[in-house]
């Protein structure tokens, strides 16, 4: 289970931006996840308490997440898909050649501050 670790440094990438600006409470955090990223947002919300658990800064801080859909080209006939969705075959050719256009990100995309 990667997600703790990589929501660990994510929380502290936070932090240090926020004491970096003197910064003293964070109203949000929001991830950007790619469907292909390997990465399960179920536990990102699981864990988000846990890792903030003692942070002062993050009292009362919303976890948001933005899903990024895994896009594929079919190599064949040009498709433009969804590759989850379609289970990584080309819906109009049923070809699996693809190049893998975005959904494989894991960004922390914004930290919203209280002023």
């Amino acid at each position: 289970m990667h997600e703790i670790s990589v929501l660990h440094k994510a929380i502290e990438l936070a932090e240090q931006t926020a004491r970096d600006n003197n910064i003293e409470k964070i109203a949000y955090v929001t991830l950007e996840v790619g469907e292909l990223s390997g990465y399960l947002p179920v536990f990102f919300e699981k864990y988000y308490p846990v890792v903030t658990e003692g942070k002062p800064m993050f009292d009362g801080a919303e976890l948001k997440m933005i899903i990024a859909r895994g896009e594929g080209l079919c190599l064949n006939c040009n498709a433009l898909y969804n590759i989850m969705q379609q289970e990584g075959k080309c819906p109009k050719c049923g070809s699996r050649s693809k190049k893998i256009l975005g959904g494989r990100q894991f960004t922390l995309k914004e930290i919203g501050f209280v002023e």
